[in-house]
């Protein structure tokens, strides 16, 4: 039998969703093979499901959209993904220390090409949210800086986003937010090692 569309899949109750064979493909065998219990088994099942519809959230942009909708101006996804990049890199977010962005580092950090990555960042300082610098250790390279604009606006997305957030996490107790914290970390970094295991 085939595989129903996963547009189907995400409208159909967990429960329903869980039992059904064609979803399931042999993966509760393989979960047991691997040596997880019958409980957590259920769970891993219905985690995917969750993540599932997280990643569909999040390839729609709605939370991004959510985010946006108060602010007086908007910038379209590859745009904001690059000031994002840019931002991560100055702050030294993920890395070992914060740097002066390159267009190769912001092309690292949105998993794009550096031709790709050089017209967002061009498009952003047209905007006036970049400006290009010199390097002080090479002058044959620049550097991109956030400007005033891109810092207010940067400012005013982390309040929106938090505001959304607040909804999100109200009503959770200290012990479960400092859970979920530890565990969807936990479960990020496996992840992540995963994909760069051969």
């Amino acid at each position: 039998m085939p595989n129903p569309p996963l547009d189907e899949v995400s409208k159909k109750p967990e429960a329903d969703v869980l039992g059904d064979p064609r979803i399931r493909a042999g993966v509760p065998d393989l979960l047991a093979a691997q040596g997880f219990s019958a409980g957590s088994i259920e769970a891993l099942l219905a985690l995917d499901i969750a993540l599932f519809k997280w990643r569909r959230m999040a390839e729609k942009g709605e939370f991004k959209g959510k985010v946006l909708k108060d602010m007086p101006e908007t910038l379209e996804p590859a745009l904001l993904q690059g000031l994002f990049s840019v931002a991560q890199i100055s702050a030294g977010l993920g890395r070992e220390k914060a740097e002066l962005p390159t267009i190769g580092m912001v092309a690292e950090v949105m998993a794009v090409d550096p031709s790709r990555a050089s017209r967002v960042t061009s498009e952003l300082v047209s905007r006036g949210y970049l400006e290009r610098r010199p390097s002080q250790e090479d002058a044959r390279k620049s550097v991109l800086a956030m400007t005033p604009m891109a810092r207010k606006f940067m400012a005013g997305f982390t309040l929106s986003k938090w505001r959304v957030l607040t909804q999100v996490f109200d009503g959770w107790s200290e012990e479960d937010v400092v859970a979920f914290n530890r565990l969807f970390t936990k479960y990020a970094s496996g992840l992540s090692a995963a994909l760069a295991s051969d």
